[in-house]
């Protein structure tokens, strides 16, 4: 059902993306390593489980791992163990594993960097999808290595990541000389929001799988543009629990809101000038020059050196909360621009010094 609000997993299930999802299969296929990327709420989740699942068809076993909320190498590992150990895999290791009663366990006092490289090593005919990737940029630079390693090593296991274009993502996509992937980038394939066209189709062949006739698409469009999320939801609170459309339209922004202010405020975890990132996205709600953000943003501030906001802007932007397109910023995602940021950093004092990646 195109308005079930789970991540899609079959091929039949997933709208829109034919393409997309022929793309990626090749890419792996191929031998090649595969990066998804676009912003909340696109679909991303779903395309990735939908590509493993053509990948099973070809003989692979595909493996999908939710790093939302994983920190470090020790939390992928023991992330993935788990998903290996309820497919009931069985794999021969040497120096950092054994097999329990639960399945295959970390030796104690095994290190997460050969720990992970032995486990990757010893996987044959795998396809591991590693969902919110960016959430491993503090391991960034440990995880590259074990990444170098399995690639140069085992051809066997193949990769796709998914997630905001920042942080770890980033270094995958453009890994400097000295990292062990230079020169093997993974393919890259970026999921865009549904056209008009596309959007009122998805929303005509919900309907109609519900027997429910609507008429009214067009608004329900300017309201939520072509995120496929967000027309989901939509769909499901007024064909499945019966809203009037009044109510499912403003329970899908309010119920949107508070997905992305609980994304925002993942953001800001650890960052010592949230105000300064809460000021640029206000600001961005009727601004879209550098100049004009940046004087919106000290009116509220005080004076902001130039190079920190415009790293706290670049951030935004790598985070996939901004967009900018030929140096015009904007909040594209049309939910993200009704939350009030403010209220996120409450209590938060102003700081505008730099912030680290």
């Amino acid at each position: 059902m195109l308005f079930d609000l789970h991540p899609k997993e079959r091929r039949e299930e997933l709208f829109g993306r034919d393409e997309e999802v022929e793309y990626a299969v090749k890419q792996v296929l191929s031998g090649n390593w595969l990066i998804v990327g676009g912003q909340r709420e696109i679909g991303k989740t779903s395309l990735v489980k939908v590509v493993l699942n053509e990948l099973r068809k070809n003989g692979l076993k595909g493996v999908y791992v939710n790093l939302r909320g994983v920190k470090g190498l020790n939390g992928l590992l023991n992330a993935l163990l788990s998903q290996l150990n309820s497919m009931k895999v069985s794999i021969s290791f040497k120096l950092n594993f054994v097999v329990g009663s639960a399945g295959i366990e970390l030796r104690k006092g095994a290190k997460p960097v050969s720990s992970l490289t032995e486990l990757l090593d010893s996987l044959e005919g795998f396809v591991i999808a590693l969902d919110e990737i960016q959430e491993l940029s503090s391991a960034s630079r440990q995880l590259l290595e074990v990444l170098g390693n399995v690639f140069s090593t085992n051809p066997r296991v193949s990769f796709i990541f998914t997630g905001s274009h920042f942080g770890v993502i980033k270094t995958l996509l453009e890994p400097p000389s000295s990292s062990p992937l230079h020169g093997r980038p993974p393919a890259t394939l970026t999921l865009k929001p549904f056209d008009e066209e596309t959007s009122r189709e998805f929303l005509r062949r919900g309907m109609e799988e519900l027997n429910v006739e609507f008429e009214r698409e067009g608004e329900v469009i300017r309201e939520l543009d072509g995120v496929v999320g967000w027309l989901t939801l939509f769909g499901n609170l007024y064909a499945v629990r019966g809203l009037s459309f009044e109510t499912a339209l403003k329970e899908t922004i309010n119920q949107g809101k508070e997905i992305m202010a609980e994304e925002f405020s993942h953001f800001l975890e650890g960052r010592v000038n949230k105000a300064l990132y809460a000021e640029i996205m206000e600001a961005l709600k009727i601004m879209s020059r550098w100049k004009d953000i940046k004087r919106a943003v000290e009116l509220s501030l005080g004076n902001v050196d130039d190079k920190t906001f415009s790293e706290a802007l670049h951030k935004l932007v790598n985070a996939g909360f901004v967009e900018e397109r030929e140096g015009v910023y904007v909040i594209a995602d049309p939910v993200l621009r009704r939350v009030e940021f403010r209220r996120l950093t409450k209590g938060s004092r102003a700081n505008t010094s730099a912030d680290p990646v």
